[in-house]
């Protein structure tokens, strides 16, 4: 039976080679004006890893000793060569797209994955679109997928970086796809700039609409103009008059303002708002120093509006009162539930409905689900239904919305504590106002128990 055997003489002998003029069979030759410099290599080594070097050095038309290179400096191609010698390789930012070009350029893919995964520790905001535009270039799904989704988490930070400004048109085309996570006039606002910038670079006059129109091209048709406000478009056609045919503004207003239009130029779909943990406004209506028992009831709705855009991620009910105890592993409270002579079982899903509320009373329903989530808060010993949209909706100012919850069973015998607040003012001025039923005024969705606090995100 043989014995396996762990030598590190193989690779220790590889390292001590690299850039070793003595055993060096080619060198690779960089000029920059007057400056020769000479790095050796090993053509065994490269050709054994490299199937470009392979042909280079083996194939039918056998480079020489000396190859010249025109798209690195010598030192980059130092840093490129460390992946045939070194078990160890050190990269830094200020030679990596020249590196990942060598990588993609002599066919080793798995170099060019592990810069990639290089890259995505060293991209920050001010640099993730000169990393977007490499990874596009290159080609590589991992990079393109992490950036493609830091952008579109921050897209208004992005915008304002040079690297968006200076882009081509395929990868302004390409950001505009995205689900950016900003208001649609951002998008706007960053591809005028954009268009601008295109402008002054073929010296032509970017005050003149047609100039701007000509830069932008088709990626125009790319906003989604439906998103905004029928002020916000508005002012973009009195501000770049000109910008548009009679055909695409007539398409454009059709679509914000007749109901069931279907738009004939501008037919995008909405985009798929990310939602962030990290920037979450919470918008609770109970005030606190008021307690009050109310009945709940097996089919409530609360109307709210905005007076600003906002994207609508959770929502949570009331607090029921109870002990600590939890019942099976839904961490239910059994106690509670009992002393109302309800089945947890029976009440275990909740179905939510949220819709968008016309003027004539019309709705369209945005969100349809059954939510099953319940949280327990220890400090206050209470549970509370969580739900979480599978995908955050976007609020538009000033326009009514119906959250709607509804179960199987009646439960008009448990209650909960609370009074809630109409009205509920946010950090950076956010107003949130809750609504009694405009069509029916009887009903009073300001004391619905159901529903106590919702989670926002700024666009």
């Amino acid at each position: 039976m043989a014995n396996v055997l762990k030598s590190s003489a193989a690779s220790e002998l590889i390292a001590k080679i690299y850039l070793n003029e003595q055993l060096a069979d080619v060198h690779f030759v960089f000029e920059f004006d007057d400056d020769v410099q000479k790095v050796p290599a090993h053509k065994l080594i490269l050709a054994s890893l490299s199937p470009v070097f392979h042909t280079m050095f083996y194939g039918s038309l056998k480079e020489g000793n000396e190859v010249k290179i025109e798209d690195a400096d010598a030192n980059a191609f130092k840093e490129f060569l460390q992946f045939f010698y070194l078990g160890e390789v050190t990269l830094n930012m200020e030679n990596i797209e020249t590196i990942v070009r060598l990588a993609d350029k002599y066919d080793v893919l798995e170099y060019v994955n592990a810069c990639a995964v290089f890259l995505k520790t060293q991209l920050k905001l001010d640099n993730m679109f000169w990393g977007y535009q490499l990874a596009v270039n290159l080609k590589n799904d991992e990079l393109i997928e992490f950036c493609e989704e830091q952008i579109a988490r921050s897209p208004k930070k992005i915008f304002a970086t040079d690297a968006f400004q200076r882009c081509d048109k395929n990868i302004l085309k390409r950001i505009l796809e995205l689900d950016l996570t900003c208001k649609e006039i951002n998008v706007f606002e960053a591809c005028l700039t954009w268009a601008k910038h295109a402008c002054e670079k073929d010296e032509l006059d970017a005050t003149q609409a047609a100039n701007l129109r000509f830069q932008l091209g088709d990626s125009l048709r790319s906003i989604r103009f439906s998103a905004m406000t029928i002020e916000e478009f508005s002012a973009i056609e009195m501000s770049n008059d000109g910008l548009f045919t009679p055909d695409e503004f007539k398409d454009i207003m059709f679509t914000l303002t007749a109901k069931a239009y279907e738009p004939k130029i501008f037919k995008q779909n909405s985009r798929l708002y990310k939602w962030n943990e990290s920037d979450i406004l919470k918008c609770d209506r109970r005030i606190s120093d008021r307690d009050s028992a109310k009945r709940l009831k097996s089919s409530e709705s609360v109307w709210f509006t905005s007076n600003r855009m906002v994207l609508l991620g959770e929502i949570y009910s009331a607090s029921t009162n109870g002990t600590n105890n939890k019942y099976n592993h839904r961490n239910f409270n059994h106690h509670n539930f009992n002393q109302h002579n309800l089945d947890y079982q029976q009440i275990d899903a909740v179905n939510v409905t949220i819709a968008e509320i016309g003027s004539d009373s019309s709705k369209k329903v945005l969100y349809e689900g059954t939510s099953r989530t319940w949280d327990f808060h220890s400090p206050s010993n209470q549970y509370r239904l969580k739900v979480v949209l599978r995908q955050p909706i976007m609020i538009k100012p000033q326009i009514m919305y119906e959250i709607h919850f509804s179960v199987l069973i009646d439960v008009s015998s448990f209650s909960y504590d609370g009074e809630w607040e109409p009205t509920v003012e946010l950090s950076d001025g956010l107003k949130i106002q809750f609504h009694r039923n405009p069509f029916h005024m009887d009903y009073d969705t300001f004391s619905c128990g159901w529903i106590r606090s919702l989670s926002f995100n700024r666009l």
